[in-house]
């Protein structure tokens, strides 16, 4: 599923026969912006190479010139974006691999920590993000999203559960844990301060880089649960230890989509970008690859292939 792909420069994988993007986590929705309206289900026009020159013909000149797209994210939230046998892999990737075949580039891939993806949109160093990026509106003020996936969260405990919590409000004076500069520290610090309200004791947060680290520390009982979008916790709570290790609460949290980031003065980047997209989910490989990762519910339908579609009727946050 994954094709060889060659270690570059430091910290950076060079993507060969097409990919694009990836990346991760949400800050709080402030009012939504209008998403744009999609292309036109009428198929663009294809190469024998079956590239679609019309959205080709959209990507900003220097992309063209280069034939590469320049891609950062944590490599680390499978099933999204993870490292197998030093190989990139995940639904994002596979899904990058298809949109960069459609648009005729290959990309570039960094390893990149999630508190540096924004930053480092914004100072040119890589073209997009995806896979674990939220789409929101306050990040609207900056960038540009593609909606990707239909995102929640959950609280993953260890199998048995021994502290009998399923949500955020059982959770009262327990230590939790979450990622740096997400969604759901946001919403977990609003949780602590409604305990508190209610004169029950806070949740203490451990706040941490990588969901990897995370989900070691609900493992060795450092913290009662960990607090994360369900797609990628649900992946491994089924997987680690053929599931023996951690299981999922029952409470789910209505988030922001994932989407694929860029800076704003991109041109018309992610308008190429959403017709690639766009045709995958028309044609059904974009479900043929969430169903191969056992996420198919996180599809999404191509009413919400949308351009900044967070906090709208396509994706309505409660």
């Amino acid at each position: 599923m994954t094709p060889t792909t060659n270690l570059g420069r430091a910290g950076l994988i060079s993507i060969a026969a097409g990919a694009l993007l990836a990346l991760a986590a949400c800050t709080p929705s402030a009012t939504p912006t209008t998403p744009t309206t999609a292309p036109s289900e009428t198929a663009a026009p294809e190469t024998s190479s079956g590239v679609l020159e019309e959205y080709r013909a959209m990507l900003p000149q220097e992309i063209l010139d280069s034939g590469v797209i320049t891609v950062g994210s944590p490599m680390s939230s499978p099933p999204l974006i993870y490292v197998e046998n030093g190989q990139p892999t995940g639904m994002a990737y596979d899904i990058s691999q298809e949109i960069a075949a459609l648009l005729g580039v290959e990309a570039v891939w960094e390893d990149l920590a999630f508190p540096g993806v924004i930053p480092g949109l914004q100072a040119g160093n890589i073209d997009i993000s995806m896979g674990v990026i939220g789409d929101t509106a306050a990040r609207q003020e900056v960038l540009d999203f593609v909606d990707l996936f239909v995102n929640e969260s959950a609280l993953m405990t260890q199998k048995g559960n021994p502290h009998n919590i399923s949500d955020l409000a059982s959770a009262c004076g327990l230590t939790l844990g979450t990622q740096t500069g997400s969604l759901q520290l946001v919403r977990m610090q609003a949780a602590s301060e409604q305990c508190v309200a209610d004169g029950r004791g806070p949740i203490t947060i451990n706040e941490y880089t990588s969901q990897a680290d995370g989900q070691a520390a609900v493992q060795s009982e450092r913290i009662v649960a960990y607090y994360a979008p369900f797609i990628t916790m649900n992946h491994v709570a089924r997987t680690a230890g053929d599931g023996t290790i951690f299981e999922m609460g029952t409470g789910r949290y209505p988030d922001n989509p994932f989407g694929i980031a860029m800076q704003k003065d991109r041109g018309t980047l992610a308008e190429a970008i959403q017709g690639a997209l766009l045709e995958l989910v028309q044609n059904g490989r974009y479900l043929e690859i969430m169903t191969e990762y056992g996420s198919e519910d996180g599809a999404i339908t191509k009413d919400q292939v949308l351009i900044n579609g967070a906090g709208t009727d396509a994706f309505p946050l409660d």
